[in-house]
């Protein structure tokens, strides 16, 4: 004879066998949410860890030749030695000059030298950092005009907001901006600008 079973006396009161939705939740109803819930999910963490180290390698000081050249060829950046006259820029076009203490042109490209900052020579801030960029202007111009000198890749980025590339020059191994920053001509740059109005 066949067993008849009866599931109208489950606790609850309902006549399904089935628990639903809500009843195999109950428990989680009144737990509050935890801050870093999703964090722990891994999809979470994986955007936190994409999000820090894109922060890093956009404003770091320190350079990072060693980690770029895990993404490009630094022997691919076309500049080993570079060798011409810089004059300071004018009017018409631009192929090889100087515009300020820490920007050039190189064969019709804008370069913006990293690793320090010269003061404004377009939009000084007083009389002393005027004075001061055109120094640095002058001087960084002897410096290229010296001798052969190498344009190397020592970040991640490219280009700037501006467009311009990002690139440092070394002589004989050493980055020509240490020569300003030891004159007094430059900042090193800390990931924002310094005054050069006291």
């Amino acid at each position: 004879m066949a067993r008849i079973y009866n599931f109208s006396s489950r606790s609850g009161g309902s006549n399904s066998p089935w628990r639903t939705g809500s009843e195999r939740t109950g428990r989680r109803k009144g737990r509050p949410v935890r801050p870093f819930q999703v964090l722990k999910e891994g999809f979470g963490l994986i955007t936190l860890a994409l999000v820090t180290g894109w922060a890093a390698a956009h404003y770091s000081v320190i350079p990072t030749d060693r980690i770029s050249n895990l993404f490009t060829d630094s022997r691919s950046e076309s500049h080993p030695f570079v060798v011409r006259y810089f004059p300071v820029c004018a009017g018409g076009k631009r192929l090889n000059c100087i515009v300020d203490g820490d920007t050039l042109y190189i064969d019709g490209e804008k370069i913006r030298v990293t690793g320090f900052n010269t003061p404004e020579l377009f939009s000084p801030q007083c009389a002393q950092e005027a004075q001061l960029a055109r120094r640095a202007q002058r001087r960084f111009q002897q410096m290229v005009n010296a001798g052969p000198f190498e344009v190397r890749r020592t970040s991640l980025r490219d280009r700037d907001v501006y467009g311009r590339k990002l690139r440092s020059l070394y002589r004989n191994g050493k980055p020509l901006g240490d020569q300003l920053i030891a004159e007094g001509l430059a900042h090193r740059w800390r990931g924002f600008k310094e005054s050069w109005c006291s």
